[in-house]
C-alpha cells in the first residue's frame, strides 16, 4: 500500500511539473515562427545570418513590437556589404539567476528594463577575438551621455518604466574605437525592446565602413512565466572595402554572443 501511494504521489508530481513546464512553453510557441520552435526549446538557441540583402527578420516572435523591429531593418545598398545577424534565446529565469549568483528569486520585466539600460555595465564586458584567438575586452569605455553634441557622462537612466526613453551613449569598442549611440526604449505589459542606433562613423582607424543610421542592434524580451524569449539582431550596409566580409562576420557575431553573455549575467 505504501509503494503504491509513493507511485501514485510520483505520478502527480511528474503531471504536476510536466504541466507546469506545457505551460510555460505554450506562449513561446505562440510566438516563434514553428520552423524553429523545436530546435530553439532543445538547444536554447537558434541564429541566422544573410549576406544578401533581403528584407525581413527570420527569427524574429510575433509581439507588440515586432512592427517597430521590422520598421528598423536598414535599406540596403547594392554596391554595399549588406549583413543581417539574427538569434534567439529560451532562457529559464532560475538558471539566469543562478549565473548572476543572485539571492533574488524572481525576475520581472522592471528587472530587465533596468539591465538592458545599465550601459555602463557594458564597460570590461569580454568577447571572443578571431583575430587574435582569444577573449578581450570588448568596451573599455561604456556609458550614458548628455546628448548626441554633449558628450558629457551621466549616469545610467535606468529606472522606472523605459517606455519612450530616448538616451545616448559611447562606447569604446576595441576593434572600431569610440562609437555614439542613440537609443530607443519601448516597454509594455510582458515585452520590452531596445535598439541602438549607431550616430556617427565606424570602422577600423581612418576607414569607416558604417555611416550614420546604417547599423541597427535591437534587443527585444517578453517575459514568458518562469522564462525569457530574448531576441538580438544586428542590421546594417557597410561601404564595399577589400576584407569587409570576414571583418563585418566576424566582428558582429563575436559582439552578439558577447551581449548575450552580458545579459545573462546581469540580474
Amino acid at each position: 500500500m505504501k509503494k503504491l501511494l509513493v507511485s501514485v504521489m510520483s505520478l502527480i508530481t511528474a503531471a504536476f511539473v510536466f504541466a507546469e513546464g506545457s505551460a510555460g512553453n505554450a506562449k513561446v510557441k505562440q510566438l516563434v515562427n514553428p520552423a524553429y520552435y523545436d530546435k530553439l526549446i532543445a538547444e536554447g538557441i537558434v541564429t541566422e545570418k544573410r549576406m544578401d540583402g533581403s528584407e525581413g527578420f527570420l527569427l524574429l516572435p510575433e509581439t507588440i513590437y515586432s512592427e517597430d523591429v521590422k520598421a528598423s531593418m536598414v535599406k540596403k545598398d547594392s554596391k554595399n556589404f549588406p549583413y543581417t545577424y539574427e538569434s534567439l534565446y529560451f532562457l529559464n529565469k532560475k538558471d539566469l539567476l543562478a549565473k548572476s549568483n543572485s539571492s533574488d528569486t524572481e525576475i520581472t520585466m522592471e528587472d530587465v528594463a533596468r539591465v538592458v539600460r545599465s550601459v555602463s555595465k557594458m564597460q570590461g564586458m569580454k568577447y571572443y577575438s578571431t583575430t587574435h584567438k582569444k577573449e578581450m575586452v570588448l568596451y573599455s569605455k561604456a556609458y550614458m551621455i548628455a546628448g548626441p553634441k554633449d558628450k558629457t557622462k551621466i549616469e545610467d537612466q535606468n529606472t522606472g518604466n523605459a517606455d519612450g526613453q530616448i538616451s545616448y551613449c559611447i562606447q569604446h569598442d576595441n576593434s572600431f574605437g569610440l562609437n555614439t549611440y542613440k537609443l530607443y526604449y519601448f516597454q509594455k505589459d510582458d515585452s520590452l525592446l531596445c535598439r541602438f542606433e549607431i550616430i556617427d562613423k565606424m570602422g577600423i582607424g581612418p576607414f569607416k565602413a558604417i555611416y550614420p543610421s546604417q547599423m541597427i542592434i535591437n534587443i527585444l524580451v517578453v517575459d514568458c512565466g518562469d522564462d525569457l524569449l530574448l531576441y538580438l539582431s544586428t542590421d546594417l550596409d557597410a561601404v564595399r572595402f577589400p576584407g569587409i566580409k570576414k571583418q563585418i562576420t566576424n566582428s558582429m557575431e563575436s559582439r552578439m554572443d558577447a551581449v548575450y553573455k552580458w545579459f545573462i549575467t546581469q540580474f
